[in-house]
């Protein structure tokens, strides 16, 4: 009985109207995403170039400053760490779209001179830091629609409770649940059958769009799916799968609350734009007024406030007045300058550090907040599972920061081995003046992780269970006439 009623609701929305728009919206929105992806500029060929340029520049750079000696290098840095670029960003753009893709840890070859030191002509090099680029202000809200795989994923929610509205409520105003009922079959039997094939409906031609969208991506953009890729896709459909079925349970809950169809559409459209935009944008909007960020400038305004007074606190106590250059042949000067170069890194790298936490912070308590929302939630799924998410991002500048503690060790421990040097880092006249092996210097490797997505899947599927149960209350406790 389930499936006899499963096939007469598939029957019955093949000859809509509504399925028709579906069936040639759904493959004209993929084909035109993966024709933008594939032929367009900022896909994923140009990033992969930039990225394998980036890469090569920064070896170069290694090259040189390691042939010129390990003090050297440790003062300039092994350049920019790359984020490589994700081969799904076709599928959710998120964060990769609003953020730059790289961390600076170099030295950015200012030279800086000291009044009060007795060598004029002596110059030094602030020490090494690790710098972020700034992390633009816009969003995908303000800019211009992606077609990508999540705005389509958000579209289907909307297909879906146009195949659901009237699934009970219709059959109530034509006077047929009440015949239906009549028969040897229970409302479980006739909820699980419109179910069916509500989503039978709905999912076939997504899978179609699917498959028609990866055959244009790899005949015309000649992208390399990896055996990872392939099953983060096949992740991707199936959270698909989920979001569909919940805006079913949700249309089938609707229906069996109203005797009218046209009541049950107004009530399902007002509910999905509520969980679409409204509320996004609402938390969005009360998490950045709740905790403020501060501007790049006030931040500018802040670093160069507490460097004025570690430069006066030096100045005014006679024990750290820098009154001499650091040389080889003064131990105890070089301490000194060690000294007085980590308080001014440590001071830059708080700041820095502290400022791009901040950032990420209150994006992802927004991002945490709205998950109460299940199209968010899909949202984040999938950029998840593209490694395009603001954890994907933050783990990034997690790994950088390891790096920047590896590269210093490295320049340490390499020190170690020359019994010329003073071994008193960051002073360059402390550090070997020796060439080092480029070949020996640690390279930044980024390991990506997917743990993050199983609590979205998790919320995904207990949205699946809470709408279903509303919907079975509500149609058992409902009239059939």
């Amino acid at each position: 009985m389930i499936l006899h009623i499963a096939k007469k609701e598939i029957h019955h929305n093949l000859t809509t109207l509504r399925f028709a728009l579906m069936i040639i919206l759904l493959p004209v929105l993929f084909v035109a995403n993966a024709l933008i992806y594939s032929l367009g500029t900022g896909g994923y060929t140009d990033r992969i170039n930039d990225y394998n340029g980036q890469v090569r520049q920064n070896r170069r750079h290694i090259t040189e400053q390691a042939n010129i000696s390990l003090a050297e290098l440790a003062l300039r840095g092994p350049g920019d760490i790359p984020k490589r670029p994700s081969r799904l960003i076709f599928c959710a753009g998120g964060v990769d779209e609003v953020v730059s893709r790289s961390i600076k840890l170099r030295n950015d070859g200012s030279i800086s001179r000291s009044s009060g030191v007795e060598d004029e002509d002596y110059a030094w090099r602030h020490p090494l830091s690790l710098e972020y680029k700034v992390v633009s202000s816009g969003s995908n809200s303000t800019g211009r629609v992606k077609i990508n795989w999540v705005f389509i994923g958000v579209l289907m929610s909307f297909f879906t409770i146009l195949f659901t509205f009237d699934a009970i409520a219709g059959e109530r105003m034509r006077g047929t649940l009440s015949l239906i009922m009549s028969n040897t079959v229970s409302r479980g039997q006739v909820l699980l059958g419109k179910y069916l094939g509500a989503f039978v409906t709905v999912f076939l031609p997504l899978v179609m769009g699917v498959l028609m969208n990866l055959l244009v991506v790899l005949l015309i953009g000649g992208i390399p799916f990896d055996g990872s890729d392939w099953l983060c896709i096949l992740g991707m459909v199936g959270l698909f799968a989920l979001l569909v079925s919940i805006f079913i349970f949700l249309g089938l809950f609707f229906s069996s609350r109203v005797s009218n169809a046209i009541t049950s559409l107004v009530w399902l459209l007002l509910t999905w734009v509520f969980l679409a935009f409204v509320f996004p944008s609402l938390l969005g909007i009360f998490v950045g007024n709740l905790n403020p960020i501060p501007s790049v400038d006030e931040i500018s305004m802040r670093r160069r406030a507490q460097l004025d007074h570690i430069e006066a606190q030096w100045q005014r106590e006679p024990e750290k007045k820098l009154r001499k250059s650091p040389a080889i042949e003064r131990p105890a000067v070089v301490r000194l300058w060690a000294t007085y170069f980590t308080e001014i890194s440590d001071t830059e790298t708080q700041i820095a550090d502290g400022h791009i936490d901040q950032q990420l912070q209150q994006v992802q308590l927004a991002r945490d907040l709205t998950q109460i929302s299940p199209i968010a939630t899909f949202q984040y799924a999938m950029e998840g599972l593209a490694n395009t998410s603001i954890v994907g991002y933050m783990d990034f500048v997690k790994q950088a920061r390891r790096y920047r503690q590896t590269f210093v060790d490295f320049i340490k421990a390499e020190d170690q081995s020359d019994p010329e040097s003073l071994h008193i880092y960051p002073v360059k006249e402390g550090l070997s003046q020796k060439p080092v092996d480029p070949n020996a210097v640690p390279v930044f490797s980024e390991q990506i992780s997917y743990r993050s997505v199983l609590s979205q899947v998790s919320l995904l599927v207990l949205f699946n269970l809470l709408f279903f149960i509303m919907a079975q209350v509500s149609f058992l406790m409902g009239e059939v006439k």
